[in-house]
């Protein structure tokens, strides 16, 4: 091979490196995280009162849009943690990672929408159940991407065996679960779905621990906070 076509070849490789390096990929995703996070908060307002009102009493009006935004908060912070350990596993990104992480971008952009609905009709059951299909479609797109990235060995680390992968599959869309009985009984019960969505994270975290308590030879939960 001649020093130009070593040179040639050098540089095709080096492209290849940069063009599937995730680094870009995760600065987009923190960066629209504190994005989401801060217009979260930005639906509380500090109250002004009226002449006969006490600010105890306009403090506790202001109940249903602290819940929201903790609400939502917690589903942000979920996602986001679940992303960083997700890409502790991916050593490069290809088109269809690319894209599967802007649909989940784009399921958790969402969010301040959902949150300042729920803040404004929290026991109106379409507003629970507008929220849940924001939540739900958040967990899925995650799912999308554990299943795309742990079914080509040559983007991850380490390649997982079959267990793992499913019992990775299994903790990413356990809080699917979780949204589709508290959309179901939105109808039923606003304040139970509200508490079911509220709840969804300790469940997330009974399931890892119960996955690494029964079966502690599958690696994928280490993926998982």
């Amino acid at each position: 091979m001649r020093e130009d076509d070593e040179v040639a070849a050098g540089s095709g490789a080096a492209r290849d490196e940069r063009d599937r390096d995730p680094s870009r990929v995760l600065a987009l995703t923190d960066a629209v995280f504190a994005i989401i996070i801060t217009l979260l908060v930005l639906d509380i307002h500090v109250p002004e009162l009226s002449a006969h009102e006490t600010l105890q009493s306009a403090i506790s009006a202001l109940r249903p849009s602290f819940t929201s935004f903790v609400l939502a908060f917690i589903v942000a912070a979920m996602q986001w943690v679940g992303h960083r350990d997700l890409f502790t596993l991916i050593r490069y990104t290809d088109r269809g990672i690319v894209w599967l992480n802007l649909l989940g971008l784009f399921t958790v952009c969402l969010l301040p929408f959902g949150a300042a609905l729920l803040a404004r009709y929290h026991s109106n059951p379409q507003a629970l159940r507008l929220f849940g299909l924001i939540v739900m479609a958040t967990a899925l797109a995650r799912t999308a991407i554990w299943a795309y990235a742990t079914h080509r060995p040559s983007l991850v680390h380490e390649p997982l065996d079959r267990a793992s992968i499913r019992s990775g599959l299994a903790l990413s869309a356990f809080p699917v679960l979780i949204y589709v009985i508290a959309f179901a009984i939105a109808k039923i019960s606003p304040q139970a779905c509200l508490i079911l969505y509220l709840s969804a994270p300790v469940l997330y975290f009974i399931a890892i621990t119960l996955l690494r308590w029964l079966a502690p030879r599958t690696s994928a939960e280490r993926y998982f906070t």
